[in-house]
């Protein structure tokens, strides 16, 4: 029974790897630096006070990053 548990979670890992791989096939590694304006997809889930309904823009910007976080997660700055 061990023998066949760990069978399944090997192909289990190697399914979820392959998974991994065409999902991230086109993706960019998008790298943005101090100063950079940006534009944010605003979905309903994250923002639901600024898209109240699904006629209102789906993009909101130009926002300038003002501290890097991480490789990806940036503070950012309404510019008006």
């Amino acid at each position: 029974m061990k023998r066949l548990h760990e069978h399944i979670r090997a192909q289990i890992e190697k399914k979820n790897e392959v998974n991994k791989n065409l999902t991230n096939k086109h993706k960019k590694d998008r790298q943005f630096s101090l100063g950079d304006l940006v534009w944010v997809h605003l979905q309903k889930e994250r923002f639901p006070a600024r898209r109240k309904s699904k006629l209102m823009p789906c993009i909101d910007g130009s926002f300038k990053i003002l501290e890097r976080i991480g490789n990806n997660d940036h503070k950012l700055e309404l510019l008006t």
